[in-house]
């Protein structure tokens, strides 16, 4: 642990667990590690050292690497991140990707004496990896093979004690299906797959209890800091800076975004009765945690009537988890407590499309529980509690999408009928007809145990498409590729099987960009927290931000402009933040600091926090340009095994037309306006080459491929990853 071994920051140790044989072995994190920070960096080094880039991802051969960073547990706000990094086995290229993980787990794993652990080879029954500072074991765990995440994670914490904390994979992974996820006891997930590695594995899940702690250089510094940050700069969740309710001390009120705590906003369920949320000013510390009422954003105000509280990650002043208690689940003999966040709880009406009655009339699906507009909740928190039990991940909404677009269709039905005769009608539509969300457990479990032709949505998007012929127009009933289709369903970004996170639709070129620059979704919220925070264009964001980055960086909603320099400034900030909040460990969905609270700062944020942190944490003085070069390195190594990826499994020379290509419906929607049009978020595609080019310009990227030049990757001490690219004939 740090505080014995002298280390700042880093706990100084990475745990190897090999499965195979049974050892269990330690070494030190620096100083091979240090260049890459932590977390995602070493997560990318350890892959890139050790697994050939062509390995099947659901191997004995292949490893998880799950790992924080040195800020993690060091009492810096919103450090409650892991990140795992592993090869994927859904999206295209099967390339480089990563699960990030919140709640309490990190923080535990960190106080055990761990900067990461290496997962690797493979058992021969069920095990869970049990970590108690410095006693690491392989336990068994064939009692809780074939069990769902809350079981075996509340056997788990009753088993070790409840100091442990847990997590686990659900059915799904045990099946090695392509859509699954690891799932905490507080229903935190890390998800892209890495349930159906670690089911390849036979690991069921890990337990953890730290008793260390980690040293600090100036402790009194991170107290300040946070003391600052907390009071003048952090808001709601997506640290979104101006309330959505009046309150007496606010300027400005947002129209809609995730500050929706105010006086009268209640959480009704409270165990001691109702509380209501109040007012939170800027500048005072305690109240801020009162900020992010996130199923009333979700829902609307009959959120308040279920609402427990808000729950959070650790060291998270924030609190963006509502947990809800949801009684008209028990008429259906359903769980009704509920905790979620995201994507689980707020898109379960997917799996409800209009279906035509028996008189050939299209009729709505769902219906309200007991208030007015409340369908959307509690089929919302039936579905997120089916999937996670099951442990099913959602591709950030593809999953969900890509059914609706293929029942809609017809494609659904013309697919499983040509392929399985007869299990269309052993399906029960009736339950998804009439709003019953055990329709949601049905489809959960289908997927999860690959039950029937339904389950391929588990494959995820990629090879879904492939198997179905949904990527060819002349290969489905619909007569169109479903990456392309240009309809109110269809978050493809690209070909590659994962959509747009915050991508065009709400940040232009700068967000299509770093949306093509992953294997999976990007999960970059960088932008989305400004031109989304409820400040108003005018006033806060555009001074804001081109304070930092210069004129023209920023564009106002629905009405975008052509790239330009200051665009490409932007989009490569939030890429490289990106991968340093992947490995400092911090929470992107709150940092940077971009706008401040306080109308004293001019609303202006404070982008050199995280060198700050970084500085008074470790010992030694960081800058935010240190810190950029960092993490550009780790951006780097992303692309270059991408690129060897692309080469070694589909023989692809040219990231630029094989993986960046973006799908035709970004640029054919909105068939009324033409791009920049004020009221369109259409991008065009002459533009688009240009943001190309200048992207790779500025990433030292070779214009006509893509693909990092030699200079660019000695100058970031990659010269290993060029030789590699030139033995391919990649450069």
């Amino acid at each position: 642990m740090s505080v014995i071994n002298g280390i700042n920051g880093w706990a100084g140790t990475i745990l190897r667990v090999n499965l195979t044989t049974g050892s269990i072995t330690k070494e030190d994190t620096l100083p091979k590690y240090r260049p890459y920070i932590g977390g995602m960096g070493i997560g990318y080094k350890v892959i890139w050292d050790e697994v050939p880039l062509d390995t099947d991802p659901l191997s004995e051969a292949a490893k998880a690497v799950f790992a924080v960073g040195p800020l993690t547990a060091s009492g810096v706000p919103c450090s409650g991140r892991m990140t795992i990094s592993f090869l994927s086995c859904w999206s295209k290229g099967y390339s480089i990707l990563d699960a990030h993980m919140g709640g309490h787990i990190a923080h535990a794993f960190k106080y055990a004496g761990y900067d990461a652990m290496i997962v690797e080879g493979k058992s021969d029954h069920p095990v869970y990896i049990r970590i108690e500072d410095d006693k690491v074991s392989i336990e068994d765990a064939t009692d809780l093979w074939g069990k769902g995440t809350f079981e075996v994670n509340r056997t788990l914490a009753e088993k070790n004690g409840p100091e442990f904390d847990v997590a686990s994979i659900g059915p799904a992974g045990e099946n090695l299906v392509h859509m699954s996820n690891i799932v905490t006891s507080f229903g935190n997930s890390g998800g892209a797959g890495i349930g159906a590695l670690l089911g390849s594995k036979m690991v069921k899940g890990i337990a953890v209890r730290g008793t260390g702690a980690v040293k600090i250089a100036r402790p009194m510094e991170v107290r300040l800091l946070s003391n600052y940050m907390i009071k003048d700069l952090v808001g709601g969740n997506n640290n979104h800076t101006v309330p959505c309710h009046a309150q007496s001390w606010s300027e400005y009120v947002a129209t809609n975004n995730r500050w929706q705590g105010a006086p009268g906003i209640t959480w009704d369920k409270a165990p001691h009765g109702p509380i209501d949320s109040g007012e939170q000013p800027s500048g005072v510390i305690n109240v801020a945690a009162y900020r992010c009422n996130k199923g009333v954003f979700d829902f609307g105000e009959v959120a308040e009537k279920y609402t427990v509280k808000q729950g959070g990650c650790s060291s998270c002043p924030v609190r963006c988890y509502t947990e809800y208690e949801m009684d008209p689940l028990a008429e259906y003999d359903l769980p009704t407590h509920v905790s979620n966040t995201c994507m689980p709880i707020i898109k379960m009406l997917d799996w409800y499309p209009d279906h035509v009655d028996e008189n050939g009339e299209k009729v709505k699906s769902t219906h309200d529980f007991v208030d007015a507009g409340d369908a959307k909740m509690i089929l919302g928190g039936a579905g997120s509690r089916a999937a996670d039990e099951y442990g099913v991940w959602c591709n950030y909404g593809n999953l969900y999408e890509d059914f609706k677009m293929a029942y809609t269709t017809g494609v659904l039905k013309d697919v499983i009928d040509r392929l399985n005769p007869g299990e269309w009608d052993e399906i029960p539509w009736d339950l998804m007809e009439t709003g019953d969300p055990r329709w949601l457990w049905e489809v959960y479990r289908r997927i999860a145990m690959k039950e029937g032709i339904f389950s391929d949505f588990g494959l995820g998007t990629y090879e879904l498409y492939e198997k179905w012929g949904l990527d060819d127009p002349e290969k489905n009933i619909a007569g169109v590729s479903f990456y392309d289709f240009v309809n109110a369903n269809n978050f493809n970004i690209g070909h590659n099987g994962y959509p747009r996170h915050h991508g065009p639709e709400n940040c232009w070129q700068a967000g299509t960009l770093y949306s093509m620059m992953y294997n999976r979704d990007c999960m970059i919220h960088h932008m989305i927290n400004v031109v989304s925070s409820g400040a108003p264009y005018n006033e806060i964001v555009k001074p804001v931000m081109e304070h930092w980055f210069g004129e023209g960086c920023v564009d106002p909603q629905q009405h975008y402009t052509p790239i330009n320099e200051n665009k490409i400034k932007v989009a490569k900030w939030a890429f490289n933040g990106k991968q340093w909040h992947d490995s400092a460990t911090l929470c992107n969905w709150m940092y940077p600091m971009t706008i401040a609270t306080s109308k004293k700062r001019d609303y202006i944020g404070d982008l050199d926090l995280d060198a700050k942190y970084m500085s008074a944490v470790v010992g030694e003085d960081y800058t935010r340009e240190d810190l950029e070069f960092d993490s550009e390195r780790i951006s780097q190594l992303l692309r270059v095994m991408t690129a060897i990826s692309f080469k070694l499994n589909l023989g692809s020379t040219n990231l630029r037309k094989d993986h960046d290509n973006v799908s035709d419906w970004v640029f054919d929607k909105q068939p009324d306006f033409k791009p920049f049009e004020e009221g369109t978020v259409k991008l065009d595609r002459e533009d688009w080459e240009k943001s190309l080019d200048l992207w790779y310009d500025a990433m030292g990227w070779d214009r006509e491929t893509g693909i990092p030049t030699r200079a660019t990757l000695e100058k970031f001490d990659l010269a290993d990853a060029a030789d590699k690219l030139e033995e391919l004939g990649l450069i």
